[in-house]
């Protein structure tokens, strides 16, 4: 739509609504697909009694679409979106500049020049980037960051970026299978706990045995070497940098082919670096590859590092952990693959003077194999199936496959796939790294929803005087998880989740207590507490369940009651609750 509307010769407007799903007011810079530079006019509607458009700083940069997209747009415009309100929404206009507008700026029609630079070569000297939270530098001749200082904590982190591959273990050995009735068996074995009917398991079984499991769709296993082959940097004479008022870039390309592209991101107001990575297609002459991110610092974690469990508690982690592995083997027969965990929402290594910490956008395998190192895998291609019951290799193209035996031969159609995806990097003080994960898991999560139409300009729209469900801001440590609309008239199921752990920050570890009546702009007339799942009363199912001593244990397992709609959320906490609204 946005491109179809700032083309050349175009007489519309581009409008966009904003929608914030956090229960708190937030500052994001918004990205917008256009194919001409002139569409870069962007004002927001101020509503009120007399509702009027506002001019919001923007920046046009060209868009380089490493992700080599069809048809993609030429440009990208960012703009401000300040104080966009909780559970609620903010509207933007996007136009074209007027001729007087487009004579006084340089940096249009054209790429825009005083945004980028091309710099010559020189070992001694850097690039640096910054904001007012945040100084980046990266190698003048790669654009691979090499440090990371945080101005607010004043700490400086040293860091050697990579990107690398493992190769995938396989064995291309065929096996002496037996027809079976409907299912193909080997010597009749099966897995304890299931049965002949769910299949094959003798390739599991005599896999295992000697010792041959091949990498694929549910099992990560690197080759015997156990050896990261890293993808070295392309070195240029000119890196590319954009240095705009509202966003700064950093380009970078790695390994043979540049089949790994970066681009590193600072925002105005924000503490963390934004690192868009596009990985593919991977080359597979030479076998399957498991495709990581690596960060290197001085960090002396020990072998521990931290990971989210489904975005709740941080689990601490060890490395070559006997409780994992067993006494007997302390760093396992897979040093590599056995130290890997999920990591849903953030990932961490820390030590009493640094802290240096990631957010992902998606559930990704990540690990500290070394003191100091940070890993997070995000590609996969394969070439053998792991024979787990997929029964193909996890090997994905941009075309498809062919149909499966006996109407086809399941070949892949096609070049390997491009992924993109973006990785948030975060410093600070040491014992500061789950705070400072916490406050950044719920913005990289739940993104603002972005809606986009046009209209002829100077048509006149109008929108409704309000654009937020909730009174105000919830505390930065609560978290409204859902808002369900129930069968019943004005009925809805929320749930309040804290969104801190015990002990991990000062003031945002502690209890925290929300009425219900000031959440909402209508009047609440009943408060009923749900158990989590929301299928019974919570104080039935109270009556009910087993009676735990807490007195001489953990205090906080004693429940809070709802008084006046008045509710306490303690660390980690989630209450689940049916209102009535009018």
């Amino acid at each position: 739509v946005s491109q179809e509307a700032s083309r050349e010769g175009s007489k519309e407007d581009i409008y966009v609504i904003v929608y914030n799903a956090l229960a708190k007011e937030r500052d994001e810079v918004v990205s917008l697909p256009i194919d001409s530079s002139t569409h870069s006019h962007v004002e927001k509607l101020l509503v009120g009694e007399h509702s009027d458009w506002v001019p919001v700083t923007s920046s046009v940069l060209p868009n380089a679409n490493y992700a080599q997209v069809t048809g993609a747009a030429s440009y990208i415009v960012y703009f401000e979106a300040k104080n966009i309100p909780p559970l609620g929404a903010l509207v933007f206009r996007v136009s074209r500049r007027s001729e007087g507008e487009m004579l006084s700026l340089a940096s249009f029609p054209a790429f825009p020049r005083n945004l980028r630079r091309s710099v010559e070569n020189d070992i001694d000297d850097e690039i640096v980037m910054s904001n007012d939270m945040l100084s980046v530098k990266f190698a003048r001749s790669t654009g691979v960051i090499t440090s990371i200082t945080n101005l607010r904590d004043g700490i400086t982190v040293k860091v050697q970026q990579q990107y690398g591959f493992y190769k995938s273990a396989f064995k291309d050995t065929s096996m002496n299978l037996v027809q079976d009735g409907d299912n193909f068996k080997g010597d009749g074995k099966c897995l304890p706990g299931y049965t002949d009917a769910e299949g094959d398991e003798y390739p599991w079984l005599i896999g295992s045995a000697e010792r041959w499991q091949n990498s694929g769709a549910y099992i990560f296993r690197p080759t015997s070497d156990q050896q990261l082959h890293t993808l070295r940097p392309k070195q240029t004479k000119s890196v590319v940098f954009y240095n705009s008022e509202l966003v700064k870039e950093v380009h970078s390309v790695f390994g043979q082919g540049g089949w790994i592209k970066q681009i590193a991101r600072l925002y105005p107001g924000e503490n963390f670096v934004d690192i868009e990575y596009v990985v593919g297609p991977v080359p597979i002459d030479d076998g399957g590859k498991e495709v990581v991110s690596k960060w290197a610092t001085s960090i002396a974690n020990e072998g521990h590092f931290f990971t989210d469990s489904n975005g709740r508690e941080f689990q601490k982690r060890k490395r070559g952990d006997h409780n994992v592995f067993g006494p007997d083997q302390p760093n396992s027969d897979e040093p590599i693959s056995g130290n890997y965990y999920p990591v849903t929402a953030a990932i961490f290594i820390e030590d009493d003077v640094y802290s240096f910490g990631c957010t992902v956008d998606r559930s990704q395998g990540g690990s500290s194999l070394a003191d100091g190192a940070l890993e997070l895998m995000i590609q996969r291609r394969t070439l053998y199936d792991d024979a787990r019951g997929v029964g193909e290799p996890l090997n994905e193209t941009d075309i498809g496959i062919t149909p499966n035996q006996p109407f086809g031969n399941a070949e892949r159609l096609g070049e390997g796939v491009i992924v993109k995806g973006h990785h948030r990097i975060i410093v600070g003080k040491g014992g500061s790294g789950a705070s400072k994960m916490r406050g950044a898991m719920d913005s990289t999560f739940s993104q603002p929803h972005v809606f986009v139409a046009s209209a002829p300009s100077g048509t006149a729209i109008t929108f409704r005087p309000t654009l937020s469900m909730l009174q105000s801001s919830l505390p930065d440590n609560i978290m409204v998880i859902s808002f369900i609309a129930l069968a019943e008239e004005h009925t809805y199921l929320i749930r309040l989740g804290h969104q801190y752990g015990p002990d991990e920050d000062k003031d945002l570890s502690r209890q925290v207590e929300i009425d219900l009546h000031k959440l909402f702009k209508k009047t609440i007339t009943s408060v009923r507490e749900k158990t989590l799942s929301g299928n019974q009363l919570r104080d039935d199912w109270e009556t009910r369940r087993l009676q735990w001593d807490c007195k001489k244990g953990d205090e906080s397992l004693s429940p809070d009651g709802l008084i006046d709609g008045r509710v306490v959320l303690k660390p980690l906490e989630i209450r689940t609750f049916e209102i009535v609204i009018m």
